[in-house]
């Protein structure tokens, strides 16, 4: 199975948001998968040759690579990846996955989904091309709805189609991103994994509003053993040749 993650983002927040350490991270526990960081020049192209903005671009970034790849996973770049993800990557078992939204943080409801049921668009993965169609066709209204294409994300998954094999990764188990919000005073590191309560975390997604620089890990919540190892994550860059 050919496997990729892609990753959009506009110069202006391309550090801003932490990308280098989204990068960094990501590579340091999947170096065997095609990592693509999608940026301005492909924001310029496909914006006014789709009619379409931030709020509904993602499975427009996915229709570029869902021809050559049989999963696509899409990542928001405001991650640090701190674990392999075994439940995206390796147990590909779904025909869409994403993370559990459900956290002490914000909690979203959208119709009749609830919080409990709602899935966070910031990781997403398919191995279906009709899912990102689907959600394109969907996002046209996206403006409607209060968490835009993260409500429309839900709605193409639960009402329109609901007979796509779906996996919450996290769940029961673990974090692979929003589930841990407001959790972060309590990590810790047990034998070089970072961890919450018990559970390993995956990946942590810094997902609260538009306040930046993201991923600035000496001044978040963690403890000074926390940061340090985050910082030497974050840091971790895999050699490349440019040709």
């Amino acid at each position: 199975m050919k496997k990729v993650c892609f990753a959009p983002v506009d110069d202006k927040h391309y550090s801003l948001a932490g990308t280098p350490i989204m990068i960094n991270s990501f590579k340091r526990f999947h170096p065997d998968i095609d990592l693509v960081v999608m940026r301005q020049n492909v924001v310029d192209k496909l914006f006014p040759e789709k009619g379409i903005n931030w709020y509904n671009a993602t499975p427009y970034f996915a229709q570029l690579l869902f021809e050559d790849y049989d999963l696509v996973v899409k990542m928001d770049v405001d991650h640090v990846v701190t674990g392999r993800m075994m439940e995206i990557f390796d147990n590909v078992n779904y025909d869409v996955a994403g993370p559990w939204n459900y956290n002490d943080y914000e909690n979203s409801t959208v119709e009749n989904i609830t919080a409990e049921m709602y899935i966070q668009g910031g990781l997403i993965a398919s191995t279906k091309k009709e899912f990102w169609l689907k959600w394109q066709e969907m996002n046209r209204d996206a403006r409607k709805y209060k968490g835009r294409e993260n409500d429309v994300l839900n709605l193409v998954i639960y009402k329109a189609m609901p007979q796509l094999k779906l996996k919450i990764v996290d769940r029961e188990k673990d974090y692979y991103g929003c589930k841990s919000l407001n959790r972060e005073s309590e990590f810790y590191i047990e034998n070089d994994k970072l961890m919450c309560r018990g559970e390993q975390v995956l990946a942590y997604h810094n997902a609260k509003g538009g306040v930046y620089p993201k991923l600035d890990f000496e001044n978040m919540p963690f403890t000074p053993e926390v940061k340090e190892w985050l910082k030497q994550i974050g840091n971790y860059g895999q050699s490349i040749i440019i040709r």
